[in-house]
């Protein structure tokens, strides 16, 4: 989930707040960096906030401003400010301590190179200027000083409030809004289909009639996969499949192993079971990405130039070369990647390790210097909202499926509208509606990024005089 703080958790600080109320997430340390800096420049100004601290000892604790963050140097004066405790060593055990009446006036301190602070003698101070993580915590250099009297702290002590601990996973400050906790939106927030059978039919002959960009005269448009291990890249492919086959289907390896379990690089097609025609694309697969096992990114630039071919066994210790046995020396269009689709679970994001979020980035350059398109399948829409997993239909009105493509367009540096949520067939035996129409508006998408890849890199080699082969069903063309 996009968040930490359970429900029960949040009613108990509603009851304290004492109004209707819900919480929307505004800055998170292991997202968002944990920077006073970073701190400032999404909260200050935003209103009543909650911020809430994760430790090492399973103790939750924080404290609540009715008033705006800010930087000015000064305190925030507020007499409906408090600190609590929500959990102690493991259990709920909520403590609330409230702004003393008479020092109300430095119930918090807002300071650029501050993080969250309370009282007027530091009561809870989070973090000063960056704090970098180590394994799976942050270890703050604040302080925890609660016997100044700015908070009326009832038989109870710093240690009993928060183990003295800001060794924590995580902290979080969350915007309290008034009314209470829209899960949906009353209009989509991105249009799609009708969720019909017409729509799904209409979707299906639409990609069953695709053929790429006439001027080209490739036969089918190349759609590479990548993503870390165990996101759904193989799954797509079946799931797609699945689509066209008219059942379930399980043709590419997939599932949840510590290593990938796509060993070759493989250029799938799809066949239309009630035509018996091959469809004008390919779904292109290739390993997982993992910590242990870095891509080559030469190997990379062979698979995007096509270089690399169909059904190569991939030797994680003997990198693929222009040696390498089967190796294309003279690549053309057909043979290039035209669109890369990152596969994200959007569930784990947020815990996707350093060295494969910087594998994802480095791949991005390589596709940027050659103009290629990209697009994000979202997957795990069911970990990221229960309510979809109930209803497929509620993707485009869910706030949590909203959160999580604004998420990860701002970690992909790419626009919301190339975030495409998706569902993958993975428990189900039968096809449903729903699950179909996402996945094929999604490869609608892509095709669309495709060709407009194709026309410039036809159009890059007519500018520049060349001459390309294109291989047609009747033979080999000159152009």
């Amino acid at each position: 989930m996009p968040e930490l703080l359970p429900e029960k958790l949040r009613d108990q600080l509603a009851t304290w707040i004492g109004k209707t109320c819900h919480f929307r997430l505004l800055y998170k340390i292991s997202r968002h960096k944990c920077s006073a800096e970073t701190f400032h420049k999404k909260c200050d100004g935003q209103g009543p906030t909650v911020t809430v601290l994760y430790n090492t000892n399973n103790t939750i604790y924080g404290g609540y401003l009715s008033k705006s963050w800010n930087s000015n140097g000064s305190y925030i004066s507020d007499s409906n400010a408090f600190l609590f405790r929500l959990q102690y060593n493991g259990s709920f055990n909520p403590v609330k301590a409230d702004v003393n009446d008479s020092k109300y006036a430095n119930a918090a301190y807002g300071q650029r190179n501050y993080g969250p602070t309370f009282g007027g003698n530091y009561d809870l101070h989070s973090f000063s200027g960056t704090i970098s993580k180590t394994r799976h915590e942050f270890a703050l250099n604040g302080s925890l000083n609660m016997s100044g009297g700015y908070y009326n702290y009832i038989h109870q002590d710093t240690s009993s409030m928060t183990n003295n601990n800001l060794n924590v996973t995580n902290l979080e400050v969350y915007l309290v809004a008034d009314g209470p906790d829209p899960k949906f939106s009353d209009a989509p927030w991105r249009e799609s289909a009708e969720w019909n059978e017409e729509s799904a039919q209409n979707l299906r002959q639409s990609l069953i009639k695709y053929k790429p960009v006439a001027e080209v005269n490739v036969p089918a448009a190349n759609i590479l996969l990548v993503g870390q291990i165990g996101a759904g890249k193989s799954s797509f492919f079946n799931s797609v499949n699945s689509i066209f086959r008219g059942k379930i289907t399980s043709k590419a390896c997939s599932g949840s192993f510590e290593h990938s379990v796509t060993t070759a690089y493989r250029q799938y097609e799809i066949k239309d079971f009630s035509s018996g025609k091959f469809l004008n694309f390919h779904l292109c697969d290739t390993r997982g990405f993992e910590e242990e096992f870095e891509m080559d990114a030469q190997e990379i630039s062979f698979i995007l130039d096509g270089n690399v071919p169909d059904r190569y066994q991939f030797q994680p210790m003997v990198p693929f070369t222009r040696d390498t046995p089967g190796y294309v020396k003279e690549p053309d269009i057909q043979d290039k990647i035209h669109c890369v689709a990152f596969v994200v679970d959007g569930s784990t994001v947020d815990v996707m390790p350093e060295k494969v979020r910087k594998q994802l980035k480095d791949l991005q350059v390589k596709m940027n210097q050659r103009n290629i398109p990209q697009v994000v399948l979202l997957t795990k829409l069911d970990k990221i909202c229960p309510d979809v997993e109930n209803d497929i239909t509620n993707t485009f009105t869910s706030f949590a499926v909203y959160d999580a493509v604004v998420k990860v367009a701002e970690i992909m540096g790419l626009p919301r509208a190339h975030i495409l949520p998706i569902k993958n067939y993975e428990s189900e035996i039968n096809l449903k509606i729903g699950v179909d129409i996402l996945l094929m508006e999604a490869l609608q998408r892509c095709l669309d990024f495709a060709d407009d890849s194709m026309d410039e890199q036809f159009s890059k080699l007519v500018s520049e005089g060349k001459k390309t082969r294109v291989r047609r069903l009747a033979g080999w063309f000159n152009i």
